[in-house]
């Protein structure tokens, strides 16, 4: 959750070993990039946003899971980076926001936001990625009931109904041999409107040349979608601390032995 997007200009490489960790940093158009990498095996690794005035903005740590799982289930080079170890997100004079921590890519123990003066705004408590103890404060520090402080974003429509659309559209491209997977990422803004689709398509080697047909077509049949509840948007949009706001939806498409199935999932 509080990811930062922004399009890179230039980037520019500063590596420094010390040991066992060495730091890499990046200029991007709105924000400048440190990541530092620790371990062994540079397993592990933090990374710092700052504004381009040269304040911190966040912190988020990481680790690197092996490419291939104990069950022998390999990974992409995405899916084995997890959210692993402190978050920390300031406000834009530096003052911190937000203090919380993820325990294997999921929110675990306590979550702490406060006001920019240092007042704690809200407590919470998780246990593997679920909220077990929420209190929320004003200014003057009296307790007042609250939303949970991040509400994802929430397709409004029957995901059955999604899955069959999906189902017919993409039956004959996605046929699990040549085409084995395709993962679209829709952008959605702060009122519930998509405005933007990307698409990731696996095949199989000797099929690579397709990706760019199949990503468009699979980018045409999802912009074409329907709408499932007649004159409203098809998405409720992200809530971020009170406040609606962009996120991502990421489709999962891939065939199984009873059809062409579709997971969704969210981010900020």
């Amino acid at each position: 959750m509080f990811w930062l997007v922004s399009q890179p200009v230039w980037a520019q490489a500063d590596s420094a070993h010390t040991g066992l960790a060495y730091s890499v940093r990046h200029e991007f158009a709105d924000y400048n990039e440190e990541i530092l990498y620790f371990g062994k095996h540079n397993q592990y690794f933090t990374v710092r946003i700052y504004r381009k005035n040269g304040i911190l903005f966040r912190t988020d740590s990481y680790t690197l899971l092996p490419k291939t799982l104990a069950n022998g289930f390999q990974l992409d080079s995405i899916s084995r980076i997890i959210h692993h170890g402190p978050t920390k997100i300031m406000y834009p004079s530096g003052q911190l926001y937000i203090n919380c921590e993820y325990k294997e890519d999921v929110l675990n123990g306590p979550f702490m936001a406060f006001y920019e003066d240092g007042t704690i705004k809200r407590k919470e408590f998780y246990k593997s990625g679920r909220l077990t103890k929420s209190k929320c404060y004003t200014l003057d520090g009296v307790e007042q009931q609250c939303e949970p402080f991040y509400q994802p974003a929430k397709f409004l429509g029957k995901p059955k109904d999604l899955q069959n659309y999906l189902g017919q559209k993409l039956a004959t491209v996605l046929d699990g041999e040549r085409v084995r997977r395709v993962n679209a990422s829709l952008t959605i803004n702060e009122i519930g409107q998509v405005i933007r689709v990307s698409v990731s398509v696996y095949t199989a080697p000797y099929y690579e040349s397709q990706v760019p047909a199949v990503g468009n077509y699979v980018q045409q049949v999802i912009r074409n979608m329907p709408e499932w509840t007649p004159e409203k948007l098809n998405w409720k949009p992200a809530i971020n601390d009170g406040e609606a706001t962009s996120s991502t939806c990421v489709l999962s498409i891939y065939r199984t032995t009873s059809g062409v199935q579709c997971y969704m999932s969210y981010r900020l």
